[in-house]
């Protein structure tokens, strides 16, 4: 699934710190702009292969399927910081995360015209301006139901539920962003700053929620 050309030595090698949040945007950025915009064939053909089988690896659990990682992460561009990477027999929170945001993007991107990674628009505040249009009951109920979500498993069912909305709907986000967040909230630390952090990413989505919702009701035309 990987590109086998080498990333270049340079500034992104000798970066020590996290790489997350810029690794994922940038892969994301790089796959969409070849999969929507390119005029090279053989690129747009690549493009849309890896997005296939991103979709496909959403639904494995990767302590089954180690390839999945592997290819992920291979895909990254830049790669995530030797301190994000996992050390024993488990993804680390990064490595997790990245593979998430980026198997979420494959199902946004299916047979997309319009792009899916858009630079500071928070996942949230799509979800939210989705609502405020959309004539669907379900959407605060789904987008609720994944912030009470008790654990990771439905947590992240809800989220392909609502990215496939946002993708019926034409409606991107920040996936740099978005994979940050899932780190946090898929940390299996239980220190009380690591529950507090949780809390407080999820704090942010639901304001975030109630600004996308809130900021497109203002934009509707008035009869």
């Amino acid at each position: 699934m990987h590109d086998t050309s080498h990333p270049q030595a340079g500034t992104a090698a000798e970066y020590k710190g996290p790489r997350l949040r810029t690794s994922v945007a940038r892969t994301a950025e790089a796959l969409q702009n070849d999969y929507l915009h390119s005029t090279q064939h053989n690129k747009q053909a690549r493009a849309r292969a890896v997005l296939a089988q991103l979709r496909k690896y959403s639904a494995v659990r990767l302590e089954q399927h180690p390839v999945a990682l592997e290819e992920v992460l291979l895909l990254l561009e830049p790669a995530l910081s030797e301190q994000e990477m996992g050390k024993g027999a488990a993804p680390s929170a990064s490595e997790l995360a990245a593979f998430q945001a980026l198997t979420m993007l494959g199902i946004h991107l299916q047979s997309a015209s319009t792009e899916a990674h858009i630079k500071g628009q928070s996942f949230a505040r799509a979800c939210g301006r989705f609502y405020a249009h959309s004539q669907s009951q379900s959407t605060k109920p789904r987008f609720d139901a994944m912030l009470v979500s008790s654990d990771e498993a439905s947590r992240l069912i809800h989220i392909r539920s609502l990215v496939t909305l946002l993708r019926g709907e034409n409606l991107g986000f920040d996936y740099g962003a978005f994979a940050q967040d899932l780190r946090v909230l898929g940390s299996k630390n239980a220190t009380q700053k690591a529950h507090t952090q949780r809390q407080g990413v999820l704090l942010k989505w639901a304001r975030d929620f109630a600004l996308g919702s809130y900021a497109s009701s203002q934009t509707e035309p008035t009869s």
